[in-house]
């Protein structure tokens, strides 16, 4: 059977999306492409977030990206996925101007960059998918009327209560609005939250951020689940921070 591939055109280029979509079919790939909506409001990126839930490869074509709604939207569709498969589904990112790696969200850092080949490279990627399991789990939730959530936890060790933070230079509604504990996979419709904490205030990467949390233990069966008022550029959680040089992990977005 042959590996599906989404292949997604940043600029509305018919006949870039068929040269590129010709060269990775002759690899022997499935191909699906669309046209790249950055609609961040309408949270347009979880339609390609489902497309890749049957997928083995993204690839991402285009000129521009600089703006900042087309940066978080592709940033939180990589979440998406590597929540799926680990952080070792392959990306590849066939730019049509200069593109360095450090310049992309963090999410995207391990994409390749692909100026030749595209469609062998894909291909090879595509059959030879490996997973990198982080020491957390976490999950962007776009569900419409009920907002964007976000699901994370530890992978293998419990943690001592959970945290999440995060903010936006351009949104100010992109902070936590609501959060919950619950089982792996499915917001609870109701929780008992361990001494919660609401509205902390922290600078991440220059950006000012809010976080809440709670001190339920979480095994790796169970989520802390926070919903946030809009798509942030930046993101922090962990295990509840018990002092004030905790650990945290980190993501950039933007």
């Amino acid at each position: 059977m042959k590996k599906r591939v989404l292949l997604s055109l940043l600029e509305e280029n018919e006949g870039l999306a068929r040269q590129l979509g010709q060269e990775l079919a002759k690899a022997g790939l499935d191909v699906q492409a669309h046209f790249w909506n950055a609609d961040l409001d309408r949270m347009a990126w979880g339609q390609a977030a489902k497309e890749l839930a049957a997928a083995s490869a993204w690839v991402i074509a285009g000129q521009d990206f600089s703006g900042t709604d087309l940066r978080v939207g592709l940033a939180l569709t990589a979440l998406a996925v590597q929540a799926e498969y680990g952080n070792g589904f392959p990306i590849l990112i066939s730019p049509a101007g200069p593109l360095e790696v450090a310049s992309l969200p963090d999410p995207l850092k391990g994409a390749d960059i692909v100026k030749a080949g595209l469609g062998v490279k894909t291909a090879v990627q595509a059959n030879t998918m490996k997973l990198l399991a982080p020491d957390y789990r976490l999950k962007p939730l776009p569900l419409n009327e009920l907002g964007l959530w976000f699901e994370i936890g530890p992978a293998r060790d419990p943690w001592a209560g959970a945290f999440f933070a995060c903010g936006s230079a351009k949104r100010e509604k992109a902070l936590p609005n609501a959060h919950g504990v619950g089982k792996a996979g499915s917001i609870p419709e109701r929780s008992t939250l361990h001494y919660p904490v609401e509205g902390m205030k922290l600078e991440l990467r220059g950006l000012a951020c809010e976080g809440r949390g709670v001190k339920n233990e979480l095994t790796p069966a169970d989520s802390y689940y926070v919903r946030v008022g809009a798509c942030p550029e930046i993101i922090a959680f962990g295990a509840f921070p018990d002092t004030d040089e905790a650990e945290l992990f980190t993501i950039g977005l933007g």
